[in-house]
């Protein structure tokens, strides 16, 4: 077992660690509501379990479940539960799934995973909402008008990747871009946007669509409607552009 202690808002990749500070359209999506056991206040987070994924889970969720618990600075802890999914997507051999956290109301874990055989995660970013955020669009089409915003980076492995995710305290979306490979999952949208092409998962938990434009593979996830995301997708420069996914650059 590892222990990996942070504070505040934190970025992990697991190889070569380092810290700071996945429906139909139309089909309803459930906003970010935690099991009972998780709206109890508790003291500041301040650390991380992270345990080895047992051989054969099956499911990203499980996987997170079984491998990460949250510590607290009165030595309590916290175990995730798949009741607190928020989106769960596979795209390939790459896994994302976010979750809320328990009794950290609102506070969130992103978790990057792969898998060849067995699922292996690579990075983790969590976050809530403090008096330092800020809401912005930044000229994006977001679920609502303006959204924070955190981002992340994993490069040390095979097929690195870019993480960008806006949430407020009910919704959190993700856009993540890497470069493109075939992908034999999901199913051809009826919506072409500048020629760009837009393919559904089927996610277990939220809803996801992803699009390959510029030798770059852009999987946009999370708790609100396909359309939501299409718009969102529809808003995104090209994956050239140096302020990507933003419109405009600070």
């Amino acid at each position: 077992m590892k222990r990996i202690g942070v504070m505040c808002v934190l970025v992990l990749g697991l190889t070569g660690c380092t810290t700071s500070e996945e429906t139909e359209v139309g089909t309803d999506i459930e906003k970010i509501e935690t099991s009972e056991v998780a709206k109890a206040p508790t003291s500041e987070w301040v650390g991380t379990l992270i345990e080895d994924v047992p051989k054969g889970t099956e499911s990203l969720a499980d996987a997170v479940v079984h491998q990460i618990t949250l510590q607290y600075q009165d030595g309590s802890e916290g175990h995730l539960s798949t009741k607190d999914v928020i989106y769960e997507a596979t795209v390939g051999d790459i896994g994302l799934v976010a979750m809320a956290h328990p009794n950290q109301t609102p506070s969130f874990g992103v978790y990057h995973y792969s898998r060849a055989g067995e699922w292996v995660m690579h990075g983790m970013k969590h976050f809530g909402i403090t008096d330092a955020s800020e809401k912005r669009s930044r000229g994006l089409v977001l679920p609502q008008d303006s959204m924070y915003t955190i981002d992340s980076e994993i490069d040390d492995v095979e097929r690195p990747v870019k993480l960008w995710t806006f949430y407020d305290e009910s919704q959190l979306v993700t856009i993540l871009m890497t470069d493109a490979f075939s992908v034999g999952d999901g199913e051809r949208i009826n919506r072409q946007t500048d020629g760009v092409e837009y393919d559904r998962l089927n996610q277990p938990s939220g809803n996801g669509i992803y699009y390959i434009s510029q030798d770059k593979l852009i999987l946009v996830t999370g708790n609100v409607s396909e359309e939501e995301l299409l718009t969102l997708a529809d808003s995104l420069p090209e994956p050239s552009s140096v302020s990507f996914p933003f419109r405009d650059s600070e």
